[in-house]
């Protein structure tokens, strides 16, 4: 139980129960993890009894949680070492990642996880390696995790049966759990072999589970594929099984214009990540997926990468990248981004939130518009996607309980967390430069 909260005389109020579910100086009653009732003040009050906590509305944005469809959190411990590096995930990634132990990635992912929540975001969809200590920093974070522990079989850092049955413990040891979701993790179309893409495929059909991939991320994973198969990645995950409702596809950026139908109509969740390719120079296809009816979310893919999570600058990096590479203007609006990240992709992952409604479970975010980029206040929706920032979140409840309040996360030691990452990126780089002496002039650093 979670006991009673009411958030009091909010300024604005964004349901995201349709464009124009947009409520002013309403007041919403949470009670054991579940919106029960909206409206005025005094006749919640009056209905329901005095709660036992109340949070000041005024002056403040009420919206659901937003969801992160695709990152990596323990990443984190590697930011500013990417950005500026070619060809980062075979190159840069996978050196760093064979230096990463159990303690390292759970500091990290606590890290990851604390800048998550502070950005507004109640759910995330990760896939990693030490997917356990993983699990652990997002539960004690006290946010929702589609988690999954990465596999792979052919190159990359950790490989082999024993990360197949990590992967497969995994889901056996976090099933049913309140925050977490286990899901299946294979890695991507080049890095697993053809039988375990199978097994892994139905595993996640019979045991109803998701399956979360890359999937024609890199020109190297599309010339790969299709020289070892004779397909290209999307074809040759439909050929498998691998595509449907229960997959978050990460990035399809690699494809034919012929395959964008096939991926859209799959019923695949398609995570698009805007910052990361638009850093890297790659085309992406978010708008053509959403036009054939995909199902588009967002993802801040590795905070090493973009160097943030910042889903507010995710968000309207969609829409500015989109509009760039199709030359125009009236494509999509603040609603339609809004309602990826909350109200569709809740739906699509079988959550049943994303909506300021009656009988929904509470996850909701509180942006705190005292500041002169969030004035005047016309359009509450551009004002979410394009002009606020992580520094603007103020309160965010998840599953009825307050996580973040004032923008400080409730139950833990903010600095302890920082200087513990910190602590671990640099054990770990120290440790990846030993053993990796080439490192050092890719990643331009000199002394840690």
């Amino acid at each position: 139980m979670t006991g009673s909260i009411i958030i009091r005389n909010a300024e604005f109020i964004l349901t995201m129960d349709g464009v124009n579910g947009l409520l002013r100086r309403q007041s919403i009653l949470i009670k054991d993890g579940v919106i029960e009732a909206i409206g005025d003040y005094a006749t919640i009050v009056s209905a329901y009894g005095q709660p036992d906590d109340v949070i000041d509305g005024r002056e403040k944005i009420v919206m659901p949680g937003l969801i992160n469809a695709h990152t990596h959190i323990a990443m984190t411990g590697f930011r500013g070492l990417a950005a500026d590096a070619g060809e980062v995930i075979y190159k840069v990634f996978w050196p760093l990642e064979k230096s990463l132990t159990p303690d390292v990635a759970y500091r990290l992912a606590l890290l990851g996880a604390l800048e998550a929540v502070k950005s507004g975001v109640t759910v995330i969809a990760d896939h990693y390696f030490f997917m356990d200590e993983i699990a652990k920093a997002v539960e004690e974070v006290g946010i929702r995790g589609f988690l999954g522990h990465t596999y792979m079989d052919i190159d990359g850092p950790f490989v082999g049966s024993e990360e197949l049955r990590k992967a497969l413990d995994f889901v056996d040891k976090w099933k049913n759990h309140e925050l977490i979701t286990p899901v299946l993790a294979p890695h991507a179309t080049d890095t697993v072999h053809r039988e375990n893409l199978v097994f892994l495929a139905e595993k996640a059909k019979n045991d109803k589970l998701f399956l979360h991939l890359h999937l024609a991320q890199t020109q190297r994973e599309f010339k790969v594929v299709h020289e070892r198969t004779g397909f290209t990645p999307v074809k040759y995950a439909l050929h498998l099984g691998l595509l449907g409702g229960r997959t978050i596809v990460a990035h399809a950026n690699y494809v034919l214009n012929e395959e964008k139908a096939l991926l859209a109509h799959s019923g695949s969740i398609i995570a698009q990540c805007p910052t990361t390719y638009l850093l890297s120079g790659t085309r992406f296809h978010a708008y053509d997926y959403w036009q054939l009816g995909g199902n588009i979310a967002i993802g801040t893919d590795a905070p090493c990468y973009n160097d943030n999570t910042d889903f507010f600058e995710e968000m309207r990096l969609l829409i500015f990248g989109q509009r760039l590479l199709a030359e125009r203007v009236g494509l999509w609006n603040a609603y339609d981004v809004l309602e990826m990240s909350t109200r569709s992709t809740a739906r699509l992952l079988g959550l049943r939130t994303g909506i300021i409604k009656r009988g929904f479970e509470a996850d909701l975010v509180l942006l705190d518009i005292k500041k002169p980029h969030l004035r005047p206040a016309f359009n509450p929706y551009a004002l979410v996607v394009y002009s606020a920032t992580t520094g603007d979140v103020d309160t965010v409840i998840v599953k009825g309980r307050i996580v973040v309040r004032g923008g400080r996360h409730v139950g833990l030691d903010e600095e302890r967390v920082i200087h513990g990452g910190e602590a671990a990126a640099m054990s770990l780089l120290r440790k990846a430069l030993n053993e990796n002496p080439e490192l050092e002039n890719l990643l331009k650093v000199k002394e840690i």
